[in-house]
């Protein structure tokens, strides 16, 4: 069952507030909680792009970078 592409903008947002509260309040990139954050916003934004292309076909003009790049 795919997600409804509304349902995924709304998790995609709540993860954007989230990663700025957790880098506003940190004290370096090394925290862990920023990774934990960084990692929960990719998924979302891959869970908001499937939920596009599913009922759309459409893409975003975004891409994460993976540990390669």
């Amino acid at each position: 069952m795919s997600t409804e592409p509304s349902f995924a903008l709304q998790a995609l947002i709540a993860r954007l507030e989230q990663h700025l509260a957790i880098v506003s309040q940190s004290r370096g990139a090394g925290e862990a909680s920023i990774d934990a954050a960084f990692g929960a916003l990719a998924d979302a934004f891959e869970d908001y792009e499937d939920a596009l292309y599913d009922q759309y076909s459409e893409l975003l003009p975004f891409t994460i970078p993976s540990d390669d790049e």
